[in-house]
């Protein structure tokens, strides 16, 4: 009879669990309206012919992101917490300073970008091709920390943005690892889409959060360090 009960309550918090992540998926979405109305209206095929207007209807998917990933880490940590409180709280704090990071963010893919498309097509000259291709991977790969920062601690614009980079630079590993889970969504997306649309914000941060969690350790122990 006992083992009955368990076996329920594992069940009922297994319910709780994807509740969870379909609530702040959806509020995810809420949140990028925006970028969904581009979809909806133009197509992914007309992303690079409106890139400009693409670009900056994903300016507040910076707080959205930060969002998710500040609800999966309680979630992970298992904070007794809503998700609606949760995501509140993560996307308002600091609003802001994220809406800064994510419209510096999209004007130097938008810059960096364009010069890729001048280089090759307008004035070809393959070593500045080269550099500013690189310069537009950087900020692909800097997306993640970016947000994980932003959501975490409570540091300053140019801090935000230095760390993010030290990341993805110092940590090859962990800047591979994110490549891997955005694959890992993307996949996911393409064998299930009318599902996964309702959990691939929410599984992408939660797999993004869990791996991050020894550099979160190592800076929270850092700044325990420089506090005493």
């Amino acid at each position: 009879m006992l083992g009955d009960v368990f076996r329920i309550d594992n069940i009922l918090n297994a319910c709780e669990k994807i509740l969870y992540f379909l609530k702040v998926n959806l509020l995810f979405l809420v949140c990028n309206t925006p970028a969904l109305l581009f979809v909806l209206f133009l197509g992914v095929g007309e992303i690079r012919t409106y890139l400009p207007l693409f670009l900056l209807s994903l300016v507040p998917m910076g707080p959205a992101l930060s969002a998710v990933f500040f609800s999966m880490n309680r979630l992970l940590h298992r904070h007794d917490t809503t998700a609606w409180s949760d995501y509140r709280e993560g996307y308002t704090d600091a609003w802001g300073q994220k809406m800064a990071i994510s419209a510096a963010h999209m004007l130097l893919i938008w810059m960096f970008w364009t010069n890729i498309e001048f280089f090759s097509l307008s004035l070809p000259v393959f070593p500045l091709l080269i550099l500013f291709v690189l310069l537009f991977a950087a900020m692909v790969l800097v997306t993640p920390n970016l947000y994980l920062l932003a959501a975490r601690y409570q540091m300053s614009f140019r801090d935000i943005w230095k760390g993010a980079l030290m990341l993805m630079l110092t940590r090859p590993l962990l800047t591979l690892s994110n490549c891997i889970i955005f694959a890992f969504a993307l996949m996911l997306f393409e064998i299930r889409a009318g599902t996964m649309i309702l959990f691939l914000a929410s599984i992408y941060g939660f797999l993004t959060v869990f791996m991050h969690q020894s550099v979160f350790k190592l800076l929270d122990d850092m700044k325990t360090d420089r506090e005493s």
